[in-house]
């Protein structure tokens, strides 16, 4: 296990796997956890980076999973994935695609008549553009321009909010009551992150399956891979799930109970490093799809606005050269996730605001100092 001085790190977290990282590599990402615990761009209590390579591999925690109790952080610890579901969402949709069930440019009126017909510019979105985010669809998450507040933002300051109970079809209503399209679909050059966009990937892919969302992602992703720890949940979390504590920034606003059905489809699944990594590494060799034509559509990207992102293809972002994967933040976690052919990374803290909020940048950064990268 990676070891971190007890002067500089509040705890030292409980790890299974065995280290076998080069030192140099090894000291790099022991400070990129402290960073976790504590940086000019936030802090989180508790923190894991995982790094695999074919010759070796670093896993290290450190901090508390509850700092009441002084509970060290354990690499094996579940944790919400946020945003890194749309990976799984697209990866479900590009399934159907292959199967016939779908083309990627249909309109939504094709598939959810009814919500197209209520959606402003409902009748010109396609799917692909709801994957692409460049359908300027207002997010139901964000504070709405009538300034009635967003129903994630607003359990930011209302613990109300954030444990309410929140269906699709409610997400959408928001939307359609309380927002304004960012631009018209499509229009050349323009991009907006919208969670929306994929709730509304996952009303599609449920109404083609006729089965809860959370069957597809069993019977297509996490059971054929035996992501045997990884689930898309739809309430508070409960306690024998063994999630650590967690908080918006620091340990000063709790967001433990923070109800995960206010993510569903765009970021609704708990899952585990090494279920991530096998995920990850999985997608990026191809292995999800019959065809690697349809790998390469996933990875056929647009400019976005995010300066952390080269191009955001289908539910997956080009991160750096040959660099794949996605970030996650919810209102418990910060997560990051990236594969090449060749390597994975992941790293998540305990709170809604800490490093890894930049990116898997912060960690290739730290290899290449070591000189396990290219520059």
């Amino acid at each position: 296990m990676a070891q971190i001085a007890a002067a500089e790190a509040p705890a030292k977290g409980v790890c299974k796997t065995y280290t076998s990282a080069p030192p140099a590599v090894e000291e790099a990402l022991d400070q990129v956890l402290l960073q976790v615990l504590d940086s000019p761009f936030g802090s989180a209590p508790g923190a894991v980076v995982s790094v695999r390579r074919s010759e070796w591999r670093y896993v290290a925690s450190a901090g508390f999973a509850d700092p009441d109790a002084m509970t060290p952080m354990d690499c094996a610890s579940p944790f919400q994935i946020g945003s890194n579901t749309k990976m799984m969402t697209a990866v479900v949709l590009l399934q159907l695609f292959e199967e016939g069930l779908l083309e990627l440019d249909d309109p939504l009126s094709k598939h959810l008549p009814e919500i197209a017909s209520r959606l402003p510019n409902g009748d010109a979105i396609t799917l692909r553009q709801l994957a692409l985010h460049t359908s300027g669809v207002f997010s139901y998450t964000d504070n709405a321009p009538d300034g009635t507040p967003g129903l994630m933002e607003g359990g930011v300051s209302d613990r109300d909010v954030m444990r309410r109970p929140t269906t699709p079809s409610e997400m959408i209503d928001f939307v359609i009551e309380h927002g304004e399209p960012n631009f018209a679909p499509g229009s050349h050059g323009s991009w907006s992150y919208s969670n929306t966009g994929y709730v509304l990937l996952g009303m599609v892919i449920e109404k083609l399956e006729a089965r809860a969302l959370s069957k597809s992602y069993e019977n297509r992703i996490f059971g054929p891979l035996g992501m045997d720890r990884t689930y898309l949940w739809n309430g508070i979390p409960r306690p024998s799930f063994g999630l650590p504590r967690a908080y918006l920034t620091g340990t000063e606003y709790e967001t433990s109970d923070w109800n995960m059905s206010q993510g569903w489809a765009a970021g609704g699944v708990i899952s585990t490093v090494d279920d991530i990594h096998v995920f990850i590494e999985a997608l990026v060799r191809g292995e999800l799809f019959q065809s690697p034509d349809t790998l390469a559509t996933m990875q056929e990207t647009v400019p976005t606005t995010n300066p952390a992102l080269l191009g955001y293809g289908l539910g997956l972002a080009l991160k750096g050269k040959d660099l794949w994967g996605h970030g996650g933040q919810t209102l418990r976690y910060v997560s990051d996730i990236a594969a090449s052919e060749d390597l994975s990374l992941l790293a998540f803290g305990t709170s809604s605001s800490n490093v890894i909020a930049l990116g898997i940048a912060v960690i290739s950064n730290a290899l290449q100092s070591a000189g396990a990268l290219p520059q």
